[in-house]
Formats: structure tokens, C-alpha cells, sequence
């Protein structure tokens, strides 16, 4: 038996799947949501106009089938062993996303494409939505340990925590360091702690917390 007929089906076209996505986001990033087109991610991907054309028949499909392709549905919930820990380390990651090469120029222009496009505008919310899914497991994980007041709405807590991250992307706001971001951390945690017990500051009983959860 041949080795070509050995290969998985299917194979070559989820290369060219993804060749072609690839290029979608890099075009996206360099030349915005109104200068992309699907002439120039052909070239860009190496496969035939046709190709493309058969499988994304327009822009907008081709430009939401790349965002999907980015999604954080399957990104890992960071397990630290602390609540800062874990908000930092989450942090982190979506600043890395946003400031690589494509991803700031991404974020603007999609800002720009939500007012052009219902299909856009859908992945776009359901981009944020899995982002925020994502931070939100995590916060529930420490109101349930007891660290977070029960109260504490999860997504709201994220929205807040990331809210000043995409705003510095996008404008001129000043550095986006790992102080940055723990500064930006602790003013969100500030009234969603529970009361330190007495004798106890709040840093002290949230590790204290997180070690007893660990036994």
C-alpha cells in the first residue's frame, strides 16, 4: 500500500483549510476588515481563487470562519494555585494574543467591521464570549472555594479585569507590563474578597484558603 493511501482522509483539504485561514487572519491584520479580499488570501495561502471561492463563497464567511479558527473555547482554565495567580496568568495570555504582530491591527479592525457586517458582529460576540467563558470558570472556581464572595458575578468580574487590557490596545493608553496588568487585577478584586478574619489580612486569607482547598 502506497503511503499517500495511507494518509487520513480528508487530510490535504484541512491543510488547505487552514492555509487559507491563516492567510485570512494575517490579511485581516495587516489590511483591515475593508482592504481584505479574497483575490489577495489566495495568493497569500498559495491555493486557487476557485478553491476558495467554492468553500467561502463571501468575505464575510471567510472572515468569520478565521476568527473561529482563533477561538478560546478549547484554551485551558490556569491553575496557579492562587487567585492572582490565576488572573494573572489568564491575563497574560490575552495580552499576548492582542499585541502579536496581527493582533492589535485585528482588534481595530474588527471595530470597524462590526458596523458593516450582522455575520461579523455575531463571531465577534461569540469570540467575546468564549473569552469571557474562560475567565469566568475561573472565577467561580474561587467563589466556590470561598475566597470570592458568593455574590460575585463572574463575567462582570472579567469584563472589568479585561475592559482596561483591549482599551490599551486600542488606544495609546501607556504600557501594558505585568505590573500593568496586576495593578489593573488588584483594583478589580478590591469588594469582590471576602472579609479577612480577624487578625488576618485579605492576601493572607485568600492563600490560606487556597492551601486548605489543596488538603
Amino acid at each position: 500500500m502506497s503511503s499517500d493511501s495511507k494518509r487520513r482522509p480528508g487530510g490535504r483539504s484541512a491543510r488547505v483549510r487552514q492555509a487559507v485561514l491563516d492567510a485570512a487572519f494575517a490579511e485581516l491584520g495587516e489590511k483591515g476588515y475593508g482592504g481584505l479580499s479574497i483575490e489577495a488570501v489566495a495568493l497569500r495561502s498559495g491555493v486557487a481563487k476557485t478553491t476558495v471561492y467554492r468553500r467561502w463563497p463571501t468575505r464575510d464567511e471567510l472572515v468569520a470562519d478565521a476568527l473561529d479558527s482563533r477561538s478560546d473555547r478549547y484554551e485551558p482554565v490556569p491553575d496557579t494555585g492562587s487567585l492572582r495567580g490565576d488572573l494573572k496568568e489568564f491575563c497574560e495570555g490575552v495580552r499576548a494574543k492582542l499585541t502579536s504582530n496581527h493582533g492589535k491591527a485585528m482588534l481595530k479592525s474588527l471595530v470597524a467591521a462590526v458596523d458593516q457586517s450582522p455575520e461579523v458582529i455575531e463571531t465577534v460576540q461569540r469570540f467575546w464570549r468564549e473569552r469571557r467563558d474562560v475567565g469566568g470558570r475561573l472565577v467561580e472556581r474561587w467563589i466556590r472555594k470561598g475566597v470570592l464572595r458568593p455574590e460575585t458575578d463572574a463575567d462582570l468580574l472579567v469584563e472589568v479585569i479585561l475592559a482596561p487590557i483591549y482599551l490599551r490596545v486600542l488606544l495609546p493608553g501607556g504600557p501594558l507590563t505585568a505590573d500593568v496588568l496586576e495593578g489593573f487585577i488588584d483594583l478589580a478584586l478590591d469588594g469582590v474578597l471576602e472579609a479577612a478574619a480577624p487578625g488576618r489580612t485579605i492576601i493572607d486569607q485568600a492563600t490560606a484558603t487556597a492551601s486548605e482547598s489543596a488538603i
